[in-house]
């Protein structure tokens, strides 16, 4: 029953107490109507009075986080009653923008005297994405619960989660190209840079940098261009669509997704080389530059999510299209099918380098992937699996009280 029908209640006792004192008298029934009419008289000062001038102010250990991290939070809560506080029951919520999980933080006090308070409460694990501050809600009342009270106090706190990036040598991505094994990792301290062209032989050249498939493809002698390497570019795709598997695996195989995004990102901007990105999620886009933005790069990735702007298929042309013929695509999805090999086929017809990462989550390829993957080989594409089985998906924190 709501308080309001509490005290309604109260008040009908109270009266047919005094009623009945009046009547009959006796003890008993003015003791009963005098006890009923304090007991009314202290709710009705609770209504009136408590939690006045509430005052909430919170401090978080920092605003921008790597998913798995934990985020500390102060809480200040003061108020201005003069009548002493049975109970309080403080909460609040938070909101995941990405997913729409709300984690709650409930504690529950026993002020008594005391005006104000500090609280510590931490959210453990933070998943990829936004953290909203949704509200702050403060609950009390009289010792018999004939009254009470609620307050709610709303804020702009937020905190940004940026993906942790995946290792890239864990992932072992090594991609087949027309000049043989190329890593796709590349540290500040690589020795030999990365080849993206091929030149005339001139006399002087090093032999070790003669491009022999080149050569006998040509008839004449070519030489690995290693001025060329440094304007590489290189353009990741992420497809944010659904996998075509088991529908828990979506969000999970696109965490993984953005994960080894982040990996990529990382790697170029230790050997400062050109990335760009685009999601068919609809995210920010990012050009190819001679100078990786971390920044920016871990900022878009942090929004990728939500309903899919276009196909990834499309994504693939798209970017064929707009792209430089210089300019080699990293694709990243979950999902394996003729239309992404049509993409992909189209894209390879101004022997454009593509490259397919392909995150699912079996221990091993099916027969139907196993045929995706040569039909992509076919085409003259480069592929790589990344298992992500069901053990090593992320899972959603939770709150957990810090208070000493």
């Amino acid at each position: 029953m709501r308080s309001w029908g509490k005290t309604s209640l109260l008040v009908v006792g109270c009266v047919l107490s005094i009623v009945l004192a009046y009547w009959q008298g006796g003890f008993a029934a003015w003791y009963l109507g005098i006890c009923l009419t304090l007991i009314w008289i202290q709710a009705g000062l609770f209504y009136v009075f408590a939690l006045k001038g509430l005052t909430v102010s919170r401090q978080l250990s920092g605003e921008v986080f790597v998913s798995g991290d934990d985020v500390a939070i102060t809480l200040q809560v003061g108020h201005r009653t003069f009548l002493p506080l049975p109970w309080m029951i403080i909460k609040e919520t938070w909101i995941h923008e990405g997913s729409g999980v709300k984690l709650r933080y409930n504690k529950l006090l026993f002020p008594g005297f005391r005006s104000a308070f500090i609280l510590h409460y931490k959210m453990t694990d933070l998943m990829r994405g936004v953290y909203r501050f949704a509200g702050f809600e403060a609950v009390t009342g009289d010792l018999f619960g004939f009254a009470v009270r609620k307050a709610y106090r709303d804020d702009l706190h937020r905190c940004v989660v940026y993906p942790r990036p995946d290792s890239l040598t864990g992932s072992g991505m090594t991609f087949q190209s027309e000049d043989g094994d190329v890593s796709a990792i590349r540290g500040p301290k690589a020795d030999t840079p990365l080849i993206s062209g091929v030149r005339d032989y001139v006399s002087g050249d090093p032999y070790h940098r003669i491009h022999w498939k080149s050569t006998a493809r040509l008839s004449r002698l070519m030489t690995k261009d290693p001025e060329q390497a440094s304007s590489a570019k290189r353009m990741l795709l992420l497809d944010a669509a659904p996998a075509a598997g088991p529908a828990e695996a979506a969000q999970p195989l696109l965490e993984k997704g953005v994960a080894l995004a982040a990996g990529f990102f990382e790697a170029a901007a230790g050997g400062r080389e050109s990335c760009g990105f685009a999601s068919s999620s609809g995210a920010r886009r990012i050009a190819p530059t001679i100078r990786p933005d971390l920044t920016l790069a871990y900022e878009v990735l942090a929004s990728v999510g939500g309903k899919p702007a276009l196909s990834f298929p499309d994504l693939v042309r798209k970017e064929a299209a707009a792209l430089p013929l210089d300019a080699s695509m990293l694709c990243i999805t979950s999902t394996l099918d003729l239309a992404l090999v049509r993409a992909i086929a189209d894209a390879r017809t101004k022997r454009r380098s593509v490259h397919v990462i392909y995150v699912h989550a079996r221990p091993s390829l099916s027969v139907a992937e196993r045929e995706g993957a040569s039909q992509l080989q076919a085409v003259g594409c480069s592929f790589t699996e990344v298992p992500h089985p069901r053990g090593q998906w992320p899972k959603q924190g939770g709150v957990a009280d810090a208070t000493a």
